[in-house]
């Protein structure tokens, strides 16, 4: 089974804006970059086939280049269309299965990559890791267009919606790793907490971010 990962990213001046009381415009550029490395060592350490980052930011794509993945220059603006072109490129190339990953989960393994994929072995099936604020932060679909993407707010019930009504059936994976994505002071906080060596962490870490939280006190 051929898999591709999609790997959407943002523009970066709108990369991180709700990090803006912590982290300045380069810091946010930075983080969103580590963070982008973090995710595509963790793919490409994984039984996935090819690593697909969509973006419509330049510096996305030679970050790209310089990992030696697929770049896509994104047409549309929007999550949802982004995911939607970057789909159809993987099906035109001979995708089986499609697993859609945000950017931002530095902490996923290619252990959960590999039991997503695991999940998804059958035949016209979905499989759905949900992020901590009802998101999603995996997507996987066999074949890659069984359900159209829904990414934002309350993602993950509208993708089992989806599913549900056209009778797809859904799996769940469940990971503290993969449903910690970085969007605010207190997703960097619990990020901190978990002890795994990230090129994420040693960025933070860097810039002295336990210092900042601290003295802008707990959530």
């Amino acid at each position: 089974m051929s898999v591709f990962a999609v790997i959407p990213v943002k523009t970066l001046p709108k990369s991180k804006t709700r990090l803006s009381i912590i982290l300045n415009s380069r810091e946010r550029r930075t983080l969103t970059l580590t963070m982008l490395e973090d995710v595509v060592k963790a793919v490409k350490s994984s039984k996935v086939y090819q690593t697909v980052v969509i973006s419509a930011d330049p510096t996305v794509q030679r970050i790209a280049d310089r990992l030696e993945v697929m770049r896509i220059p994104e047409r549309k603006q929007g999550l949802n269309p982004a995911v939607k072109q970057a789909t159809e490129w993987c099906i035109q190339n001979g995708a089986d299965s499609a697993l859609v990953l945000p950017a931002d989960i530095p902490l996923i393994r290619a252990g959960d990559i590999n039991q997503i994929v695991k999940l998804g072995s059958e035949r016209a099936i979905v499989v759905l890791s949900p992020s901590q604020n009802g998101g999603t932060n995996a997507l996987l679909q066999e074949p890659p267009n069984l359900i159209s993407p829904h990414f934002g707010p309350r993602s993950f019930m509208k993708h089992l919606a989806e599913a549900s009504q056209k009778r797809v059936p859904a799996r769940v994976y469940q990971s503290q790793r993969v449903a910690l994505d970085i969007d605010s002071k207190r997703d960097l906080e619990n990020f901190l907490k978990i002890e795994e060596q990230t090129a994420s962490r040693q960025y933070l870490e860097q810039i002295e971010i336990d210092l900042r939280l601290k003295s802008l006190g707990t959530s």
